[in-house]
């Protein structure tokens, strides 16, 4: 046995190999806290020299870190390795459907735009992760869709990280650009409500648009509104299930919250096109007889199923051009625009949360603080009332 000095944990050593025609360094980083084993890390190069310069990289990095990433590994693997073994708190099939797509951004890019999948996390810089936010921001991305991306990357380096696999997490010091603006959700007047409804429309869709600019559903709920749920003795709507895409598939699901669960009041244009829809819906069913899957949705397909919401979304921009109020609407914005006629008309905030299905007033305020009515103009009102101008005091 040679009487020198044995190398301490974290010295490492060189050696040439033969095999592979170029010199090697080896550090030995300790053992796996789990498995026991022992962990090494691998360096190469065609010199002796530049073996010793890699070597000295990888101790000043476990002498800062603690640790020495894999160099093998990209980022690619770990956003995958994310993604196959998501958070438990992935509950929703919109949640896997964002986050794969930012997946999908981080790892391959967008056009004009190069991805960092093949990039390994010994060679990712901040620069690479600034690059990459920035050419989607010049994209014209949403600042919620970068937020959405560089979050996917932090967690997934994260892993890496108590994995052992990587000794940094770049993405945490990478800065967030501000992102193409999103246009504001809006509501439409009553003049561009009665437009639409003037339109020579099927039964479908007056129930449809009458619904929800006069009820206020999401649409979700819209779409998955049941017959059973519709009271037409009573006169009310019970809001209780909603549409959903449940891992790529159409479903109809319980409401997420108590609070979504609520009862309406029809007003009468409901409670007249909903008639008007039931018995088309039946002329419908007959028409199509064995094809006809009876699952008793309102605004059920032409097969009895629910509608897909981006079918809903593309007829609805063409009748909104059709009546000749612009295109550019979402199913969503009638809900905005039976808050705004609510607030309009001086109903108090706390019953307007009610009746949308929000868990308090502040949610409704923050969602629709551009529908909600300036509150504070009311105090202006009473003054008035009380001391008219020129009135006794």
């Amino acid at each position: 046995m040679s009487g020198g000095k044995r190398r301490d944990r974290g010295d490492g050593s060189v050696f040439f190999d033969a095999s592979r025609d170029c010199w090697v360094g080896v550090l030995d980083i300790g053992r796996d806290p789990e498995t026991a084993k022992r962990r090494r890390r691998k360096v190469s190069a065609p010199t002796k020299a530049e073996c010793r310069n890699k070597l000295d990289e990888l101790r000043a990095e476990f002498r800062k870190a603690g640790t020495v990433g894999r160099r093998d590994i990209t980022v690619r693997w770990v956003v995958d390795d994310f993604l196959a073994h998501p958070p438990e708190t992935w509950k929703s099939d919109n949640t896997f459907t964002v986050y794969r797509d930012a997946g999908r951004r981080i790892c391959d890019g967008v056009r004009g735009v190069a991805g960092i999948g093949g990039t390994t996390l010994a060679r990712l810089a901040v620069g690479d992760v600034d690059r990459l936010l920035a050419g989607l921001a010049r994209a014209g991305y949403a600042a919620r869709t970068l937020r959405q991306t560089l979050s996917l990357l932090r967690r997934s380096l994260r892993r890496a990280q108590r994995g052992g696999l990587s000794s940094r997490n770049v993405a945490e010091l990478a800065e967030l650009p501000a992102g193409a603006k999103t246009r504001k959700s809006r509501a439409m007047t009553t003049e561009q409500v009665a437009a639409l409804l003037a339109l020579e429309l099927t039964p479908w869709w007056r129930a449809y648009i009458t619904t929800a600019v006069m009820a206020g559903l999401r649409p979700g709920e819209l779409l998955g509104l049941r017959w059973q749920d519709v009271d037409a003795r009573a006169g009310v709507i019970k809001v209780r299930v909603a549409a959903k895409r449940v891992h790529g598939q159409r479903a109809i699901a319980d409401l997420k919250t108590e609070q979504s669960r609520r009862t309406l009041k029809m007003p009468a244009a409901v409670a007249v096109a909903m008639a008007a829809q039931k018995r088309a819906q039946a002329a419908e069913r007959l028409a199509a007889g064995e094809a006809w899957q009876d699952h008793g949705l309102v605004f059920a397909g032409h097969d009895g199923w629910l509608r897909w919401p981006q079918d809903v979304n593309v007829a609805l921009k063409r009748l909104c051009r059709l009546a000749g109020i612009g295109e550019d609407w979402q199913p969503r914005e009638t809900r905005h625009t039976f808050v705004s006629a609510l607030s309009d008309a001086d109903v108090d905030i706390e019953k307007i949360a009610d009746a949308v299905g929000h868990i308090n007033s502040n949610v409704t305020r923050t969602v629709y603080r551009h529908q909600i009515a300036d509150t504070v103009s009311e105090t202006a009102t009473v003054m008035d009332r009380l001391y008219p101008p020129g009135g006794d005091q």
